[in-house]
C-alpha cells in the first residue's frame, strides 16, 4: 500500500545514542552508589525512561531529580551521537507529500537539543516528545496524537522503530510496524512487522 505519514522513533532508529547513553547512565548512577553493567545498558535503552529507572532500582519519588541530572549530564554528550548512515539521504529523497513525524520516549528539551541541527527536521510535521501526552510508548496515544495533528488515520501510517516497545506502540495503535534492523537489539522477539528494513535507504522501495 501507500503510505500518507510515515512517523519515525529517534533512538536506535535515526541516531546511535547508544554510546552516549551507556556512559551518561554510568555517570548518573554513579551519584547513587549504583553500577551500570553493559546487559543493563543493552536491557534499559529502549525503554522509556520512568521504565528504565524502575528497572535500575530507582525510587519513584527520585525520578524528577534523576532525569534532571541525566539530561544536565547528555548536554556535554551529544557529541558522541551520530546518525546512522543513510538517514540525511533518505530524508532527501522521500516524497514530499508524504508526512513526517518524531514519535519519541525522550522529554522535549532533550529531543530539541539533540535534533534541532539536522536540516531534516524542517520536513517534520509533529514531533511528540514524552512531554506532550500523559501516556507514553508502548502506549498508543503518542503515536495516536501525532497522526491526528497530521490528520492520517492510523490505517494509511508507518510507524519505523528498532525495539519491541515500539512495535507494540504501532500494534496498539492500528499503524503498521516498520523494523529499523540497523539499530534492532539483535536478541529481541519481533513478530508484528510489516516491513524489514536492513538499512534506512531501502525504506525507498515502498514509494517506487
Amino acid at each position: 500500500m501507500t503510505y500518507q505519514a510515515l512517523m519515525f522513533d529517534i533512538d536506535g532508529t535515526l541516531t546511535n545514542s547508544q554510546p552516549a547513553y551507556t556512559t551518561v547512565m554510568r555517570e548518573v548512577l554513579a551519584t547513587y552508589g549504583k553500577p551500570f553493567s553493559p546487559a543493563q545498558a543493552q536491557k534499559t535503552f529502549p525503554m522509556a525512561a520512568e521504565q528504565a529507572m524502575t528497572e535500575l532500582g530507582i525510587a519513584a519519588s527520585e525520578f524528577d531529580h534523576f532525569q534532571a541530572q541525566y539530561e544536565d549530564v547528555m548536554a556535554s554528550h551529544y557529541d558522541q551521537i551520530e546518525l546512522y548512515p543513510g538517514i540525511t539521504s533518505l530524508f532527501e529523497q522521500l516524497p514530499s507529500e508524504l508526512r513526517l513525524g518524531i514519535v519519541t520516549s525522550q522529554r522535549r528539551n532533550e529531543l530539541e537539543s539533540g535534533m534541532r541541527s539536522y536540516p531534516f527536521m524542517m520536513r517534520m510535521a509533529v514531533t511528540i516528545s514524552a512531554d506532550d501526552t500523559p501516556k507514553r510508548k508502548p502506549d498508543p496515544l503518542p503515536l495516536l496524537t501525532a497522526l491526528e495533528k497530521v490528520n492520517v488515520a492510523p490505517q494509511n501510517a508507518l510507524f519505523i522503530g528498532d525495539s519491541v516497545s515500539d512495535e507494540q506502540t504501532a500494534q496498539a495503535a492500528n499503524v503498521d510496524f516498520g523494523l529499523a534492523v540497523w539499530g534492532m537489539d539483535p536478541n529481541a522477539d519481533h513478530q508484528k512487522v510489516a516491513h524489514r528494513f536492513q538499512k534506512p535507504l531501502d525504506i525507498l522501495e515502498l514509494f517506487k
